[in-house]
């Protein structure tokens, strides 16, 4: 979110339901079918919201998180599930669909992560690479299809290997008149572009709740090829590195302590929209997203999540991130600072379940972010 935001409003409930007892027989059937357990025997986040912003006047919209345990009631060895509907509409007649979604199979035999969408919004562009500067900052929009999938199979213990599919469908291309997107013949995918490739994934993750942990580790190694033979535009490749580790450093407390590190680094011919983003709600929070963009990216961020009443909480937070065209001239003069605080309401207590607030600050600049769950 832009500084430049003038109004917003955040409202989150939470219901549970259960289907009432009763002797009557056929109410007895009816309380007992799956549709009717589907809807009242699992746990929801319902999350209606309206903002403001100059790019896309008011915006309105809403989501739902639903959570569940694939394993079935009584099943301790299978973290609980989640799977997230949202959609937004402003009146500049934008829209924003997406349905994502983490499932543990009974005993985490197997873990489907993905999502999927549909998307006219716009984005702030700044360039690419050194030549992407505060000033050169324009309002861009396009038409992007999303889709995101990889399927893991446990192959160890909290360990697994998984193979999916990515495919991203950009056209419809806008962006200023003679502005920095239309005159830069050497940005990527710059009148529209089709990514799609197989995706290649080995994981070990030992976390108590991939929402909101309080200790464990996370390690995923992730391999992306798109050639044209896969049906891409242009032809690249993408490696990702993702390690996280959590721990509670005081045994009469709750207070979390969580570090990340974060690598992306890309070769051949790669879409603007498809390099490495520093900014945004997850990665270097401060930054707007994309404000930095190049083939590779490197990230360090860490938090202390202090949790100060049984549903309250106080984070601070702190990270460097570098992004350049070689990952080889990267150094300590090119380093991006990010630092900031937020605040935890813990909205479900039995599953850990927190909305965050955030705000921000990175070089120049500074953002607000509300969210559900955490950003790593």
């Amino acid at each position: 979110m832009k500084k430049q935001l003038l109004c917003y409003f955040f409202l989150l409930s939470f219901f549970q339901s259960k289907a009432a007892e009763t002797d009557s027989t056929s109410l007895s059937k009816i309380s007992q079918s799956k549709i009717v357990k589907f809807f009242t025997g699992h746990k929801y986040l319902v999350s209606p919201f309206v903002f403001y912003m100059p790019e896309t006047s008011w915006v309105l919209g809403g989501g739902v998180k639903r959570f569940f345990n694939g394993g079935g009631e009584g099943d301790s060895l299978t973290r609980v599930s989640n799977t997230a509907i949202f959609l937004q509409y402003s009146l500049n007649s934008q829209i924003m669909f997406e349905h994502n979604y983490q499932i543990f199979t009974n005993k985490e035999k197997y873990y489907i992560v993905g999502y999927y969408g549909f998307s006219r919004f716009p984005v702030l562009f700044y360039g690419v690479g050194a030549e992407a500067k505060p000033e050169n900052e324009e309002a861009i929009t396009f038409d992007l299809i999303r889709f995101d999938n990889l399927t893991y199979r446990k192959i160890a213990n909290h360990t697994f290997a998984g193979l999916g599919w990515r495919y991203f469908k950009m056209y419809n291309v806008q962006g200023k008149s003679n502005g920095i997107l239309e005159n830069g013949n050497d940005v990527v995918g710059r009148k529209g572009s089709t990514v799609s490739g197989l995706n290649v994934s080995v994981q070990f993750d030992n976390r108590d709740n991939v929402l909101t942990t309080s200790h464990g580790s996370f390690l995923q190694l992730e391999y992306s090829a798109h050639e044209h033979w896969t049906g891409s535009t242009q032809s690249f490749h993408r490696w990702q590195l993702d390690a996280r580790k959590f721990l509670m450093p005081f045994a009469q407390r709750k207070d979390v302590l969580a570090f990340q590190a974060f690598a992306f680094l890309t070769n051949g011919n790669v879409p603007f929209h498809e390099l490495g983003l520093l900014g945004g709600d997850m990665i270097m929070r401060g930054y707007y997203v994309g404000s930095r963009r190049d083939k590779d990216l490197l990230a360090f961020q860490t938090e202390y999540r202090w949790q100060a009443l049984k549903r309250w909480g106080l984070v601070g937070f702190g990270g460097l991130g570098w992004v350049n065209n070689k990952i080889g001239d990267m150094n300590m003069t090119n380093i991006l600072p990010s630092y900031g605080a937020g605040l935890r309401f813990k909205i479900n207590r039995k599953e850990n379940v927190n909305v965050r607030v955030d705000y921000g600050f990175g070089n120049g600049q500074q953002n607000l972010y509300f969210f559900i769950a955490e950003a790593f």
